[in-house]
């Protein structure tokens, strides 16, 4: 092993030094200009903007999910049967309100007449029939 002088030793530890100093302000610079580039700067508003939009989602959705609780509990079902349905609950009795009854005697009740039953369809007497329809226009 051949002996080295200390001028070499203190040469090559300054070396070192100086290109370990290289690096760290070559990363420095890499890390600096890579955050305040402009597809950085619009990737953080567009994932700032997601956020907000599944913040937004999430409040819907719990919201929704009341709805559908509420919607499922007994209280709601009572309360479209007595509206839509004009149920009541047992021992209640169902009162109508009738908006205008001053303008005269009310209406009679109107009933119903079952439909007339459908004709029996009419008899094909195979190219003949058509042919009879097509030139009588019956």
């Amino acid at each position: 092993m051949p002996a080295t002088s200390p001028a070499n030793d203190r040469a090559r530890l300054l070396g070192q030094i100086l290109a370990l100093v290289g690096v760290l302000v070559l990363v420095a610079v890499v890390v600096r200009e890579t955050t305040n580039s402009p597809a950085y700067v619009a990737a953080n508003e567009r994932i700032g903007e997601l956020n907000t939009q599944i913040e937004r989602v999430e409040r819907s959705n719990a919201e929704l999910r009341e709805r559908l609780a509420y919607a499922e509990s007994l209280p709601a079902l009572r309360e479209v049967a007595k509206r839509d349905l004009g149920l009541v609950d047992p021992g209640d009795r169902a009162i109508i309100i009738m908006d205008d009854l001053s303008g005269g005697p009310l209406p009679t009740p109107v009933t119903l007449e079952p439909p007339p039953p459908d004709p029996p369809p009419p008899v094909r007497i195979g190219h003949l029939g058509a042919w009879l329809e097509a030139f009588t226009g019956g």
